[in-house]
């Protein structure tokens, strides 16, 4: 079961009801896909019947939502206009090469409705809780950039997707990928004003699996598949969503490449990255962290100061 929480509500019945009703949508192909996706027909047939149905009412509704924010004069509407776009031309657009080309994979099967889940659990509890002034998403330029300011900002997000306090710390400002337990991470290629930005992130297993728990109920940790292709779409926008919190950046970022890693190559990755920023998070849930190469994403690190 996908679990809708009242933690998603925005207070506007309408829009309530559709995001609702998305979930529900999202639900039935996932269970489809449990039942049939040994099945090469079958894959193919709910892939391009979700993704009729899906692009269809997911068009109405950003239309109606983009409505209200025009009429009470909502001055994010710029950027939140900009996300639905994404969605429908570069998420959407994934999975209508897959319809026309004709052949489906059990990978790309799950894919489609995971990764939808992820991207709209990450703007249902940033972006379009913003709107009514119970989000964080709220660009706004940073001049100083300190420890406390990127613990301040991680926390108001990990509050605002999780619904619960995670009182995460920094514990590194240089880290260099040591072990710190059973970690899940990726590797995110980003585009920016034409410029690609590699940013690769971890988090604890244990912290994975508690936010999961949240989305689709205690059998979680038997599911990974389902949670980790969650997870890759979910972390992808997170960052994107931190990023702007700390720059007041409101220009357009696109996700080009989003993989998993191995755990044992992250010190590799990050020593061959060079990154400007690569910071280390405790919290009372597990650890995380992220590690970018360019300034474009985040700002870069100062002597006394995170980055």
């Amino acid at each position: 079961m996908i679990a809708w929480d009242k933690k998603y509500e925005m207070g506007i019945a309408e829009l309530d009801y559709e995001h609702k009703k998305l979930f529900q949508i999202a639900e039935r192909i996932l269970e489809r896909i449990r039942t049939r996706d040994n099945e090469t027909f079958m894959r193919m047939f709910i892939v391009q019947e979700g993704l009729n149905y899906l692009q269809g009412y997911f068009s109405r509704h950003a239309k109606r939502e983009e409505e209200y924010m025009r009429e009470n004069g909502y001055e994010g509407y710029e950027l939140h206009k900009m996300q639905h776009d994404d969605f429908e031309k570069i998420q959407l657009e994934k999975y209508r090469k897959i319809v026309k080309s004709g052949t489906c994979s059990k990978e790309d099967a799950w894919d489609f409705v995971c990764s939808g889940i992820g991207w709209l659990l990450e703007h249902i509890t940033t972006a379009d809780m913003a709107i009514v002034g119970k989000g964080v998403y709220t660009p706004r330029v940073k001049t100083d950039i300190n420890t406390e300011t990127l613990e301040r900002e991680a926390n108001l997000l990990l509050t605002s997707t999780l619904n619960s306090q995670a009182h995460a710390k920094i514990v590194s400002t240089n880290y260099a990928g040591e072990s710190f337990g059973k970690t899940i991470c990726q590797k995110i290629i980003y585009e920016k004003n034409g410029r690609q930005i590699t940013a690769i992130a971890g988090v604890e297993r244990s912290f994975l699996l508690d936010f999961a728990k949240t989305l689709y109920g205690e059998k979680t940790e038997d599911e990974m598949d389902l949670v980790l292709a969650t997870l890759e779409t979910f972390g992808a926008r997170f960052w994107i969503t931190l990023s702007r919190q700390l720059t007041g950046d409101t220009e357009k970022i696109d996700v080009k490449d989003n993989s998993f890693l191995i755990r044992a190559r992250i010190p590799e990755e990050l020593k061959n990255m060079k990154p400007t920023t690569s910071v280390l998070f405790t919290s009372d849930k597990g650890k995380f962290f992220v590690a970018c190469d360019s300034d474009q994403l985040f700002l870069p690190r100062e002597k006394e100061s995170v980055y």
